[in-house]
């Protein structure tokens, strides 16, 4: 299993990850989003993005470094579609593309009680699929926006149409069942709210550069695997992870936001 943060990193990220709940939400929400994240707070700061190293950060401490990566350009691209005049000041609130990028894969947590993914006890699929976790057996199986879903109302929090529209429709035409919602012709049917593309331009920009990073680090004089799934006798995937070229600090798109 590689271990791409450190200890001190992987509570560093989940402290600046709370903070960043912190400062972005009030009231009531923020005191349930609190107790939501103190009740997976063991769980999230280990939890991976994905099941394949190459699909992206199949690593501990992935998923919190995926979802500030959303974040972070859902940002970006709100500002972008401001200034192209693709939405209006206000439409969209910074805060309702924050809660939505931050909560666009909840449901990756697994159930209120157990882990969705679990270390792979098996050599050769680690070696030869690059599976490094396998999906819990012992959960109910849930399409990961229904549970994303059943999270946020089992701990009692509230969303907006337009925020539920943005999670549900993150993965874009990827999705098949997105297809009613995002291939609609009648013009009373269709969007009302550019969050939707706003939030998938940003996932999949985030996802191709993990992919691009793991292409990186799977170079047969760096990885332990090959991009064609033959396992590499040079050195260990973490390795490659040690530039700062491809170790980015994606909590420096934060700054305005929160204060180390």
């Amino acid at each position: 299993m590689t271990n791409f943060f450190t200890a001190e990193e992987l509570k560093s990220n989940y402290e600046k990850f709370r903070k960043l709940i912190n400062k972005s939400f009030t009231g009531e929400r923020l005191e349930k989003l609190n107790k939501m994240y103190d009740h997976f707070e063991d769980r999230i700061i280990y939890t991976p993005a994905s099941s394949f190293e190459h699909f992206h950060n199949s690593f501990p401490g992935g998923y919190i470094d995926h979802v500030l990566r959303v974040t972070r350009n859902a940002l970006k691209l709100y500002d972008m579609y401001l200034e192209l005049g693709m939405i209006e000041e206000g439409e969209i609130s910074k805060e309702s593309v924050i809660f939505s990028a931050i909560h666009h894969d909840l449901g990756k947590l697994g159930s209120v009680d157990a882990d969705h993914y679990l270390k792979n006890d098996s050599e050769w699929h680690r070696k030869n699929q690059g599976k490094m976790y396998k999906l819990n057996p012992n959960i109910h199986y849930m399409d990961t926006h229904d549970r994303t879903f059943f999270h946020l109302i089992h701990f009692g929090i509230k969303l907006t149409e337009e925020e539920f529209l943005g999670i549900r429709l993150t993965d874009g035409v990827y999705d098949d069942s997105s297809k009613e919602y995002l291939r609609q012709f009648n013009k009373d049917k269709a969007l009302k709210t550019m969050l939707p593309h706003i939030l998938h331009q940003a996932d999949m920009m985030a996802a191709k550069y993990e992919l691009q990073r793991w292409k990186k680090s799977s170079d047969k004089s760096k990885g332990t695997r090959n991009p064609n799934g033959r396992p590499s006798t040079q050195s260990k995937l973490s390795n490659a992870f040690t530039s700062t070229e491809s170790k980015v600090n994606v909590f420096d798109a934060f700054k305005d936001i929160v204060e180390d």
